[in-house]
């Protein structure tokens, strides 16, 4: 935890160096700034390699799901992380990485989880709340 320069490489527990603002997959949507930042500035950088791994997969599914919710848009009307992994919060899918709170760049809310729920698997939760999508895997 701490105020990095984004410009710089973070070292993960896996011994990856990566870079911010690079993707966490390929041809997805979603950075590593976007997973790791917290609103006051602050970088949460994972603290073991199965934070690191729940991130990683979680952010597959919010790929895979925004395949359901955004088609026919633009790339850049999608799903976004608001909140997702936070080092020592009290909610612990947030704190390992495996929950994290989403909402859609054009889109109501309602409707996206309406869009996504026949698509959520049985080990998985959506719904609303605190004005956003919760989405957790586990």
């Amino acid at each position: 935890m701490g105020k990095l320069p984004l410009d710089s490489f973070i070292k993960f527990p896996s011994g990856a160096e990566i870079h911010p603002w690079r993707l966490i997959h390929r041809d997805g949507t979603i950075s590593w700034k976007q997973a790791l930042l917290q609103p006051n500035g602050e970088l949460h950088i994972p603290t073991c390699q199965a934070h690191e791994a729940h991130i990683i997969k979680t952010a597959q599914r919010i790929e895979e799901l925004n395949c359901w919710a955004s088609q026919n848009l633009e790339p850049w009307e999608c799903l976004q992380p608001k909140k997702w992994y936070t080092i020592n919060d009290e909610h612990q899918p947030y704190a390992e990485g495996y929950g994290c709170c989403i909402f859609h760049m054009v889109m109501p809310l309602e409707k996206v989880v309406k869009l996504l729920e026949p698509h959520v698997q049985s080990h998985e939760t959506i719904e609303l709340k605190d004005n956003c999508i919760y989405f957790c895997r586990c």
